[in-house]
């Protein structure tokens, strides 16, 4: 059965992981801004994206550990405590630069232990990172148990989460740069083409000479410095610092990076697509918010979006890749050692064999982080 062109354009497009996604979040804003007519004033726009900000972040940094094939549980713990050290070393008297350093360099702290204990000693990321949750939640504790980390006075401090350029928020700023800084560093480095490469396959990246270790660690550290950062962002906008603060984080980031498409196996993903899942979770918590719902039911809510919207993504783009090779959607996934379908090949094989009908508009697929 010939397919239009048409229909082909568009099965190039949801091929591409997290294009579904972002299609609901475009309608989860236009379904918003009719149900309320204050969704989309300036205001509320402005309060959206910096509420945005610390997740976004958080996912940026998680996005290289999920690229190797890893996952980091520390970053809300660590978030935490690098907002207490920041305003502890601000507290104490210490210049600005000095306070700021500290509280990203206790996110770096902690990257580089994850790091070395996983990629140098080979223990398992999950428990080492469970692990550095535990002991950044109880150094919090013990810290905010100790000292009252609250009222700094830096107005310098303060604009980092509060002020504006040109009316641009600061923190919002500051996240663009970082974001951008990290996207061309997945994307345009030898660092991001080896992250790539570990995370599809550790051991014959090793064979065709990629430091893998090395490249595991630095994902690590620089994961804990996205958490620094952010914990210095969080301070400043709260201007205090409670037990608990930023618990459950990690997890949000993680659902970030998950509906932005990229993949938990590894070797996928960008961090533009986990910055627009840490969007998507915003808006939907505002909206709900907007909308008079419950709190209670927040959580239920968010959650059944993402299982929703990271299905149907999957499923969206199964079918228009399938369409676009000519093959069936419902066939099972993989290589057969039966032979050939005559209807064309399935659509994870034609990824896994590089079939020559994926030209470069499916920028976004598996081929692209085999190739990058």
């Amino acid at each position: 059965m010939s397919v239009s062109p048409l229909s082909r354009r568009l099965s190039r497009v949801f091929a591409v992981e997290g294009v579904a996604v972002a299609v609901i979040f475009v309608g989860m804003i236009v379904f918003f801004s009719l149900a309320s007519p204050f969704f989309l004033t300036g205001g509320n726009i402005s309060n959206l994206l910096i509420e945005s900000v610390i997740i976004a972040l958080l996912a940026a940094g998680m996005t290289f550990v999920l690229v190797v094939g890893g996952i980091d549980l520390s970053v809300g713990s660590v978030t935490g405590l690098s907002a207490a050290t920041t305003m502890w070393a601000l507290m104490s008297g210490a210049p600005l630069p000095v306070g700021l350093l500290i509280g990203i360099g206790t996110g770096v702290l902690a990257g580089v232990v994850n790091g070395a204990v996983i990629a140098l000693l080979g223990v398992n990321d999950f428990i080492v990172t469970l692990a550095m949750l535990s002991v950044g939640a109880g150094l919090l504790q013990v810290v905010t148990s100790n000292v009252q980390l609250t009222g700094v006075e830096s107005e310098a401090f303060l604009w980092l989460a509060g002020g504006d350029v040109l009316g641009v928020p600061a923190p919002v700023l500051i996240a663009v740069v970082v974001v951008a800084v990290l996207e061309f560093v997945l994307i345009a480095t030898p660092f991001g083409r080896s992250a790539y490469a570990a995370g599809i396959g550790p051991r014959a990246a090793e064979l065709a000479g990629v430091p893998v270790r090395r490249v595991r660690f630095g994902v690590y550290v620089l994961s804990g410095a996205c958490a620094g950062g952010a914990g210095v962002l969080l301070a400043s906008k709260l201007n205090s610092v409670q037990s608990g603060l930023a618990s459950g984080y990690e997890l949000t980031a993680i659902a970030a990076a998950v509906l932005g498409g990229i993949s938990l196996a590894g070797g996928r993903g960008s961090v533009w697509r986990a910055v627009l899942g840490a969007l998507f979770l915003g808006t939907l918590s505002q909206g709900l918010q907007m909308l008079g719902v419950d709190p209670l039911w927040f959580t239920i809510v968010t959650g059944l979006s993402i299982v929703a919207a990271v299905a149907l993504d999957r499923v969206v783009g199964r079918i228009a890749l399938s369409r676009l090779l000519g093959a069936d959607p419902s066939t099972p996934a993989g290589p057969s050692d039966g032979p050939a379908d005559p209807g064309g090949p399935t659509a994870d094989a034609a990824l896994e064999n590089d079939d020559p009908r994926l030209d470069q508009p499916l920028a976004g697929s598996a081929r692209e982080a085999r190739t990058s």
